[in-house]
């Protein structure tokens, strides 16, 4: 057998040990009704399909994952599930969008809607100047309501906010879960905004058929200050070459002004039987990220063990050990990429 059999018959194995197919049947939870055109989807990636005729899907994506398996259908509640439970070709129930009692009208809410409109759209789609590439072609979906008393603003939406991005060149479902934007009263007697909260799900689907060059451009841009991107070359212990430099304290306890380090010396990184990286925060309490421009992000373990997790895709998990800050914490919808991009 020649060498380049041997080559192509060993690339062949890797690629169907590397791959694995999810499929199953979707229906109805209360008439057993098989459901079409079910919106099946690896949560923020561009992998997803729909039901045929008689509810069944296959998707298939490679094992190391760590996104949930999202099935999103309108008038029905959004379901989330572990990939794994798939591996039966299992029949799922999805159970028909209940009234949100929550949407009883507040007493003490007398922010008009175009108000509480433009402070979502700030915060959910981003104040960068490319927010005016975002569109939300559903608002008329979206409830909102003010508490005067907690100084809050809360979003519900019983299906997917549909953002058109052409900024980046993506259509954009978001299956919003929660959103909150928490004001506080300065001194001077003017509302600022304190703290944001929003969770969800999402999918990305390309807006042309053959992507336009400035949106690969905004895309390659993005990507290089990305999360994503961070977690890509940590995990493959290339943070310096890839632009990013490390920086943190001598003694946290200290005022002593940031030095910059190296990976070695704040992280600890280990390859799992899973194909995953396993990152351990070393001496420092606070890592701070810089870029080649100059915008800065920063990194405080989360959990007691000072651990977590970045799989083959870049995300990292469990997603609380973690928390981020500086542009890390800022990005919005607008400088959203999926989980997938670069990998095809």
């Amino acid at each position: 057998m020649s060498n380049k059999l041997v080559i192509l018959i060993a690339f062949f194995v890797s690629t169907l040990t590397f791959a694995q197919t999810y499929s199953g049947t979707v229906q109805d939870a209360e008439t057993n009704q098989l459901l079409s055109s079910v919106t099946v989807y690896f949560d923020g990636t561009t992998i997803g399909v729909i039901t045929d005729l008689d509810g069944n899907f296959s998707i298939t994506t490679q094992n190391t994952i760590n996104a949930p398996l999202v099935i999103s259908y309108i008038g029905y509640q959004t379901l989330i599930i572990d990939k794994k439970t798939l591996l039966n070709n299992p029949i799922i129930k999805l159970k028909p969008q209940t009234t949100d009692l929550e949407e009883i009208v507040l007493t003490d809410d007398d922010w008009s809607r175009e108000k509480k409109i433009e402070y979502f759209k700030r915060e959910f789609l981003g104040q960068s100047i490319h927010s005016k590439d975002c569109k939300i072609i559903n608002l008329d979906n979206i409830r909102f309501r003010y508490s005067k008393v907690d100084q809050t603003m809360y979003a519900m939406a019983d299906q997917p906010i549909v953002v058109i991005n052409k900024y980046l060149g993506y259509k954009v479902e978001y299956n919003l879960v929660d959103f909150e934007i928490m004001f506080r009263t300065s001194a001077a007697g003017f509302d600022y905004v304190k703290e944001v909260f929003y969770s969800g799900t999402s999918v990305f689907t390309e807006l042309n058929k053959k992507v336009k060059k400035r949106n690969l451009k905004n895309r390659s841009f993005v990507y290089k200050t990305s999360l994503l991107y961070f977690m890509r070359s940590l995990a493959a212990s290339n943070l310096r070459e890839n632009g990013f430099k490390l920086f943190k304290k001598e003694d946290e306890k200290s005022s002593d002004p940031l030095f910059e380090t190296i990976q070695e010396a704040v992280f600890k990184t280990e390859k799992t039987e899973q194909n995953t990286t396993k990152v351990s925060f070393l001496d420092a309490n606070k890592v701070v990220v810089s870029f080649d421009n100059l915008e800065q992000a920063f990194l405080l373990p989360n959990s007691e063990d000072k651990t977590f997790y970045i799989d083959s895709f870049g995300i990292h998990f469990p997603i609380d050990n973690v928390l981020f800050g500086g542009l890390f914490g800022q990005d919005r919808l607008v400088n959203m990429l999926p989980s997938d991009y670069n990998l095809q």
